[in-house]
């Protein structure tokens, strides 16, 4: 978030004042969403945002405010994941009067503990090193959970009943309406948190960290130390998610624990962008929109959610979050229209990109699917009937449109990038 709406002490008044506004407009955006999109489905899908918006954000801690890159943080929300479930078959076994909306601070526990051991090795080092061992660790736990089905569940898991718990506030959690409040409460309330982190002394700790960690120690500070805190805090927010994935799907599974799940969260960090508080939040709501309508339409969504976080890592290093501001900038120095003009041209060498490519992916896709089955498969999807009908010229004409999106993007995004410079302007990452 931008230094004037921090809210921080040293803040004008004015800043106060639109914080306030920032964050009221936040509640109401997830108090309005479920009125708006009331299907069980759609709040199914905004579920799952929340819980990866969680995930992501204490992501960021680590890799945004502390510029350590974590393969690991999966690990920790998979150990949240285990210890809500346990609460909650224990609660539903017992008949414990407790309820379920209670089980994420169990995910929290279990995750800050986690990272206050896992992490005492971790986070010796930094850079390439303390990726490296995240990723060995993140290894080694998954292996475990699979090889420990009594205390894991192996692949079937460990099933759970979030209706068992006592009622709160009248709630038992039986409609994915309640899920999705739920959720969204503990959004909120995590949000908060760790943008309050971000603020304390230990925040600023991390991103000095960060930029240069021999200073941070000639003023007398540990740099071990403060990565050290900053794994703890991500990692027990990590726990909050895991344990709300789990009310969630009322299952968790040695997966949980797998490479692919932290893969993903990276993948969405950066796609919302690092350097922006909120940015990660934005990757969590498009990726987890993305994926789930690209494996709705088309068996290749990984492909074009890989081929997504490559334009944007080459293109856009700012994420998401970075574009928002970069325009909102444009528009406060009224080079709004300058900008939109140049868009023409983005637009129509895009549209040419796009269609072209997955013209080529996904008759090449259906190429091999009829190639594995002995006959042609057309999947429902209209692209690939056009693909048989076409044949080999359709294989040319989509390679013409790509080449000339290409030439039309590259001229394109060079006025662009003139226009930008030249009114102070840039997409890329900064520290706001």
């Amino acid at each position: 978030m931008n230094d004037a709406i921090d809210g921080s002490p040293g803040a004008a008044p004015g800043s106060w004042r639109r914080g306030a506004v920032g964050w009221a407009g936040f509640a109401a955006i997830l108090c309005v969403a479920p009125w708006c999109f009331p299907s069980d489905t759609a709040l199914t899908l905004m579920t799952q945002m929340g819980t990866a918006a969680i995930l992501a954000l204490s992501f960021n801690l680590l890799l945004g405010s502390t510029g350590l890159l974590s393969f690991c943080q999966a690990t920790y929300a998979g150990i949240g994941a285990y210890a809500g479930v346990w609460c909650m078959n224990r609660i539903g076994a017992e008949g414990l009067p407790v309820s379920m909306a209670l089980v994420p601070l169990a995910g929290a526990v279990a995750g800050g503990v986690a990272g206050a051991t896992l992490g005492y090795v971790t986070t010796r080092r930094a850079g390439m090193t303390f990726a490296m061992i995240t990723l060995g660790v993140a290894e080694l736990v998954w292996v475990m959970a699979a090889m420990l089905p009594a205390w894991f569940g192996g692949e079937r898991g460990i099933p759970t009943d979030r209706t068992l718990g006592a009622a709160w506030l009248g709630l038992t959690f039986a409609t994915q309406r309640e899920v999705y409040g739920l959720v969204a409460v503990w959004l909120f309330v995590c949000t908060a948190l760790m943008y309050g982190v971000t603020r304390t002394p230990l925040g600023f700790l991390a991103r000095a960290v960060r930029d240069n960690a021999a200073r941070v120690a000639f003023l007398g500070q540990s740099p071990a130390a403060v990565r050290y805190r900053i794994q703890i805090v991500a990692a027990a927010f990590a726990g909050v998610a895991g344990a709300l994935g789990a009310v969630n799907f009322e299952l968790v599974s040695a997966d949980t624990f797998s490479l692919e799940r932290s893969g993903v969260v990276l993948v969405f960090t950066v796609l919302g962008g690092t350097a922006y508080f909120a940015g990660p939040m934005l990757g969590a709501l498009v990726g987890v929109f993305a994926t789930v309508m690209l494996a709705t339409f088309t068996r290749a969504w990984q492909l074009y959610l890989g081929l997504g976080f490559l334009a944007v890592v080459v293109y856009v290093p700012g994420g998401i979050a970075g574009l928002i501001a970069v325009h909102l900038r444009a528009w406060r120095a009224g080079m709004a229209r300058a900008l939109w003009k140049s868009y023409t041209g983005v637009c129509v060498g895009l549209m040419l990109f796009l269609s072209g490519l997955i013209a080529i992916v996904e008759m090449t896709y259906a190429a091999r699917l009829a190639s594995d089955a002995g006959q042609v498969t057309t999947d429902g999807l209209s692209v690939y009937a056009v693909g048989r009908a076409w044949g080999a010229w359709g294989a040319v004409v989509a390679a013409i449109a790509v080449i000339a999106g290409l030439a039309v993007l590259n001229r394109a995004g060079r006025q662009l990038r003139r226009k930008a410079a030249g009114a102070g302007l840039t997409t890329g990452a900064g520290d706001e």
